[in-house]
């Protein structure tokens, strides 16, 4: 696994050419979509993804989110998480409905 900040779409092949397994976390703000990649790369293990924009949104929004991301999830191979820090608005119950 390797940290990386940004958009790695383009570089997975040659990651894995070179023996890397997985990254993250995977920015979805940087425009990486963990299901677009899951498609691409089934064996490719990703930590990220979750687009923490929506956190203060509410609930629904959380749940549409998780809901795009459950079958990635299911594939196994894939930590969920917001990449870094949640954003400073987000309200603890909010924050409390993605934990």
């Amino acid at each position: 696994m390797v940290d990386s900040d940004g958009r790695i779409d383009d570089c997975i092949d040659w990651f894995k050419q070179v023996g890397i397994e997985g990254i993250g976390p995977l920015e979805r703000m940087a425009g990486m979509d963990v299901v677009k990649i899951r498609q691409n790369h089934p064996r490719f293990r990703m930590i990220g993804g979750f687009d923490k924009t929506v956190i203060p949104k509410g609930r629904e929004a959380i749940r549409q989110e998780f809901e795009r991301l459950l079958p990635v999830m299911k594939s196994g191979g894939y930590m969920v998480s917001v990449d870094h820090q949640t954003p400073p608005e987000v309200s603890l119950d909010n924050y409390r409905q993605c934990m």
